[in-house]
């Protein structure tokens, strides 16, 4: 019964919407009217044009829409053209068309919804200002570093910023190239392959990370260095390097410890490939996490205690 109810309420709402669309063309038609121009018939709507000395304007922009007479099928023809009106409405559309797509480029780049809002407009006042202007430069220079396979290695301490800065990078990059971004975390990639078990095309899943125009490895350690898990890794730095697409790296490493040569050797070729492809810029700071937490603690405390 109650599925009989919800289909009579569609229809219903069906039914209605239908109304409105036959009132508004209903209401249109009547503000049709056809004219001659130059002995040829041209169709307008009165209440949005207005005829002058022989022609059709826009009432807003009073730009002529009318155009010239051509030959179709041996008969004249008068054709509309664009005004000021209508052109403006099409950048409109092709701007909410593009912002509708970013938002996209961003949902599929991210996991966590809060970093779409980690850009460099809201970055913190305490950041380094060099570190800040240097990443805006890789994105103002971004066609040049894709063209040369040149990815960032953002290293330094915990809590200094470095992804905060890695998805500024990739906000920055989405809007002004409308281009692919994936950002995921080092440990996030282990346990969907973990999980993934025989399930799992591990190809496949190496290709969705890796195609992206841009791909950002964030929190790269060495504490979960298993043979399984270097490999795994290995493998995604090492497919972006084959696809000449740039990479950007967020780590807690000391960029000397990468540079130094290492005992494992697919430790080494993880290091290698990083250096070849990266450009190390060190991000210092205090620790954020520890200064919004003890802001958090303080506001708490200060409520309670009312």
């Amino acid at each position: 019964m109650a599925k009989i109810t919800i289909s009579l309420k569609t229809h219903s709402t069906i039914l209605i919407q239908k109304r409105r669309i036959k009132t508004m063309n209903n209401k249109e038609n009547q503000n049709m009217v056809t004219t001659k121009i130059q002995g040829t018939e041209f169709t307008y709507n009165t209440e949005t044009h207005y005829e002058k000395d022989g022609h059709i304007y826009c009432k807003t922009c009073n730009e002529r829409i009318d155009g010239k007479p051509i030959s179709m099928l041996n008969k004249p023809m008068i054709f509309r053209i664009s005004c000021k009106c209508d052109s403006d409405r099409a950048e409109q559309e092709k701007l909410r068309e593009k912002l509708i797509a970013q938002d996209r480029l961003r949902d599929n780049c991210f996991i966590s919804r809060n970093q779409k809002a980690y850009t460099f407009e809201n970055v913190d006042k305490d950041t380094d200002k060099e570190i800040i202007k240097k990443a805006k430069n890789y994105v103002k220079h971004f066609e040049e570093m894709r063209e040369d396979n040149i990815g960032l290695l953002l290293y330094g301490s915990v809590g200094s910023g470095k992804t905060y800065l890695a998805c500024a990078i990739a906000n920055a990059i989405i809007t002004e190239y409308s281009y692919t971004v994936k950002m995921r975390n080092f440990a996030q990639i282990l346990n969907d392959l973990q999980k993934g078990g025989f399930n799992l095309d591990r190809n496949e899943y190496i290709n969705s990370l890796t195609n992206s125009t841009l791909f950002i490895l964030d929190d790269f350690g060495i504490e979960r260095n298993t043979e399984y898990a270097l490999e795994q890794i290995y493998n995604v730095i090492n497919a972006r390097y084959l696809k000449a697409r740039p990479t950007i790296i967020t780590t807690n490493l000391n960029f000397k410890d990468i540079e130094t040569e290492q005992d494992d050797v697919m430790l080494n070729r993880i290091y290698s490939r990083i250096i070849e492809m990266c450009l190390p810029l060190r991000v210092t700071g205090q620790d954020r996490r520890k200064s919004q937490s003890k802001e958090k603690k303080k506001k708490a405390q200060n409520l309670i205690d009312e």
